[in-house]
């Protein structure tokens, strides 16, 4: 997992993880699947954890379930214990001491039940989800080395100009940053708020050296809506409506799975 590049998309449901692992079985790419906390919380977790490993097997293709920035230790820990193969330790609103503390707690525990834990630097800006970061916090050098430094992580997130949710103007972003991190350590680097990016900044990123996850979860709500406004009153049975739904979410991950296997512009 940690040596190849994957997609990951944050989902809500049994239908939406149903949609995206369909569109990893269509373009043949194993895939992340990403709950939020709240999410998490509202999910009967080892009944969802146990679907995604059987319907994963059922249509060919690997699948790891990520928390996405969990703040919570217990929470955290709750994920490791009902099935879930990686955390997201987010203590990137605490000093960078703190953060440190926090995530070396969650990794110990993580690790010894065999599960990844991914932990950030900088605030990555906006609001999606159970995320909502007003300010532009992107990361420093300093406090790059000296997290990774003195933390046992297994996937590194950096802010470096992109934000959750939609982008309302072009992004300015520090790929010097990303090139940066992955200069310093071999640990893969997280590229949060791939959504709305365009093809060729997402291309571009794929093709730097470390990048190995990408995060998506806006595109993922916006063609669910597509999806409903595509039915109108065009259906007489629920399952119709579901069907128009799911291959709008298909369709946008399997667009994006497409980017790796296109490999990207190299740097």
């Amino acid at each position: 997992m940690k040596h190849q590049q994957h997609f990951a998309f944050n989902i809500w449901d049994f239908e939406s993880a149903k949609a995206v692992i369909d569109a990893a079985s269509l373009v043949k790419q194993d895939v992340i699947l990403q709950t939020s906390t709240g999410i998490f919380r509202q999910l009967p977790a080892k009944v969802f954890s146990d679907f995604v490993k059987d319907y994963s097997a059922l249509k060919g293709v690997h699948t790891w379930l990520n928390i996405d920035h969990c703040k919570d230790k217990e929470t955290l820990f709750s994920a490791v214990d009902n099935g879930w193969d990686m955390v997201m330790a987010d203590g990137s609103s605490m000093p960078v001491d703190q953060n440190i503390a926090f995530t070396n707690e969650v990794a110990a525990y993580a690790h010894s039940h065999g599960v990844f834990v991914e932990a950030e630097v900088g605030q990555v800006k906006g609001i999606e989800d159970d995320v909502a970061v007003q300010q532009d916090e992107i990361a420093s050098r300093e406090e790059i080395e000296i997290f990774l430094t003195a933390t046992d992580v297994d996937f590194i997130a950096v802010a470096f100009g992109n934000a959750h949710g939609e982008y309302t103007v072009e992004p300015k972003l520090h790929y010097e940053l990303v090139q940066y991190t992955t200069s310093i350590t071999d640990k893969p680097f997280v590229v949060h708020g791939g959504s709305g990016l365009s093809d060729e900044v997402l291309a571009r990123l794929i093709g730097m050296k470390g990048v190995k996850k990408l995060n998506i979860s806006t595109d993922l709500k916006t063609a669910y809506r597509r999806g409903i406004e595509k039915t109108g009153k065009n259906w007489t049975q629920p399952v119709d409506a579901s069907k128009v739904i799911h291959d709008e979410i298909m369709a946008v991950a399997a667009a994006k799975m497409k980017l790796i296997t296109s490999g990207g512009n190299k740097e």
